[in-house]
């Protein structure tokens, strides 16, 4: 499996790099400035939700160098930036998972169920969450996808490995399946948290029968797919130009 993540890692670099050569110059969709004025993780967790059995964490990385610190890239994140169409369908081993449900929060909290949780996004500043949510019932699998815009790479860093602490009081609170009984944390379900910049990116696969383990290869693509977050990766390939 660490080979397998390690591999993806290299690909992200890559991907960012593309994108860097494809990006024109310009600002970003949305407003600018103010993003450090406060916290948007000021409301009360819930005090219990659910919880992978498999969770795996990596820091950023230097291809995320130029998104480091939230004052260099004050902007805050659009519905548009964050769901734009490109994300409507994601391609991974053996599954065509689509985007079933999206979200924007301003209190950060929302995802986010333990005090331990919410006690590290009032910490790192955090100003925004996205959730979306992905299913292929053809194939039987669910994704599930969160992204907080903290104010630091340390403290997107320390948020993600921070959460295979809390793990089991405390994790993201994925968006539920539509039309569908399957609730995560029920059955196995693996987790990946990555810190790109001063952005937390936080993807969790399951089966809809439950059922899969850590050898299951369509969960880890799943989880790499998720994780390729264009918004994000649209603003690292910006700063490297």
């Amino acid at each position: 499996m660490r080979m397998y993540l390690g591999a993806a890692a290299v690909l992200a670099v890559v991907a960012v790099l593309i994108l860097a050569a494809v990006t024109l110059l310009g600002g970003r969709d949305g407003a600018s400035g103010g993003a450090d004025a406060g916290t948007g993780a000021a409301g009360v967790p819930a005090e219990t939700g659910p919880s992978p059995a498999s969770y795996s964490s990596s820091a950023s990385s230097e291809a995320y160098r130029g998104l480091a610190r939230r004052r260099d890239d004050p902007a805050p994140l659009t519905a548009g930036e964050v769901f734009p169409e490109s994300v409507s369908e994601l391609r991974a081993e053996k599954a065509r998972p689509t985007l079933r449900g999206k979200r924007l929060d301003a209190d950060c909290t929302a995802a986010a169920w333990g005090g331990t949780v919410a006690a590290d996004l009032r910490r790192g500043r955090c100003t925004q969450a996205a959730r979306m949510i992905y299913a292929d019932t053809r194939s039987g699998h669910a994704l599930a996808v969160a992204v907080f815009n903290l104010a630091s790479a340390d403290d997107a860093g320390r948020f993600v490995a921070m959460l295979d602490k809390a793990r089991g009081g405390g994790f993201v609170r994925p968006l539920p399946v539509p039309r569908s009984r399957h609730v995560f944390g029920q059955g196995y379900g693996m987790a990946r948290g990555l810190a790109m910049g001063h952005f937390a990116v936080v993807t969790w696969a399951e089966r809809l029968d439950g059922e899969g383990d850590a050898r299951d290869e369509t969960l880890l693509s799943l989880l790499i797919e998720g994780g390729k977050v264009p918004a994000v990766l649209g603003r690292a390939a910006r700063t490297t130009q």
